[in-house]
């Protein structure tokens, strides 16, 4: 059974080279929240773009092949 679910998220899954970048993007976002002279607003962007970026890297699934089946 877990042979047939590896298959169904094969297209769904990212590469290393993707996951290493998302976890550069996370980290540079998460780092301009906490040290960056802005305003709440923009630490609140920033932290959601860090925490979406970490977690799908972590997860290793991204959503944006899963959004557009590609």
């Amino acid at each position: 059974m877990t042979d047939v679910v590896n298959e169904l998220t094969k297209p769904f899954r990212m590469s290393e080279t993707e996951q290493k970048i998302r976890y550069g993007i996370g980290s540079a976002a998460a780092a301009a929240a906490i040290f960056a002279p802005l305003s709440y607003k923009w630490k609140g962007v920033l932290t959601a773009v860090a925490a979406e970026t970490i977690l799908s890297a972590v997860y290793g699934v991204s959503p944006g092949r899963r959004l557009l089946h590609v």
